[in-house]
């Protein structure tokens, strides 16, 4: 018998859940409460409008945080290695 494999309900995200969860554990700790719970109350009351609502304000909120973490491109690899030796002392000449 094969398991259905159930996906978070924030857009963009692709992490499974378990099966009484609208949200996955890794984007439960990053949505504030109000849009957690907002988005879990309209989907148990059956409010589909609103929980596409508020499924996209978390799609926003997710994908700012990502933009956030995102690497910077102004570090070079080159750059990232002469820093190193500069903080531990060794001389690149």
């Amino acid at each position: 018998m094969s398991r259905r494999q159930h996906i978070c309900d924030v857009p963009g995200c692709t992490h499974t859940r378990q099966r009484w969860q609208r949200i996955c554990d890794l984007c439960y700790p990053q949505l504030p409460s109000a849009i957690r719970n907002n988005l879990i109350r309209a989907h148990a009351e059956k409010r589909m409008a609103d929980w596409r609502s508020w499924k996209r304000r978390a799609g926003e909120i997710i994908a700012a945080r990502r933009a956030a973490r995102a690497p910077s491109t102004r570090w070079t690899s080159q750059s990232a290695f002469d820093l190193q030796a500069r903080m531990l002392g060794e001389r690149t000449d």
